[in-house]
């Protein structure tokens, strides 16, 4: 587990299990979660181009395996490093690559800043899902 503030791992944590709720209901049902206890961690993914191994915070397939997605949560301090918009950069080229979608949970607060990041990396902000804090 990443050794991070008290507070900012509980947000993560609450941020992890919300994202995993909403993807139950839109049919995802087998998930490998990272640091989140009673999880496996998903598999490390090699990012093209870069040729770097990278895992992402959530890998979900429906119950056929034939709907696949790759999921990031950024909680309000994350979105302060400019690593973010590389990582969704990077996750996003290996999503495209492997036919999976790509989401990246944020709270609602922090939509706007996640948007205006996403933009300064060239990508198109479409895979942000908001996440009303429930914790």
């Amino acid at each position: 587990m990443h050794t991070l503030p008290n507070a900012v791992q509980r947000e993560r944590e609450s941020l992890l299990s919300d994202a995993i709720g909403i993807l139950e209901t839109q049919g995802f049902q087998s998930f490998a979660v990272q640091d989140l206890a009673g999880y496996q961690e998903p598999a490390e993914l090699v990012i093209p181009v870069l040729n770097v191994h990278m895992r992402p915070d959530i890998f979900a397939m429906d119950m056929d395996g034939d709907e696949r997605l790759l999921g990031v949560v950024e909680v309000s301090t994350d979105l302060g490093e400019e690593s973010c918009g590389r990582r969704w950069q990077a996750f996003n080229a290996w999503a495209h690559d492997h036919h999976t979608q790509m989401q990246v949970f944020v709270h609602p607060e922090d939509l706007a800043r996640a948007t205006e990041i996403a933009a300064q990396w060239h990508l198109e902000p479409d895979f942000f899902v908001p996440v009303k804090r429930s914790h």
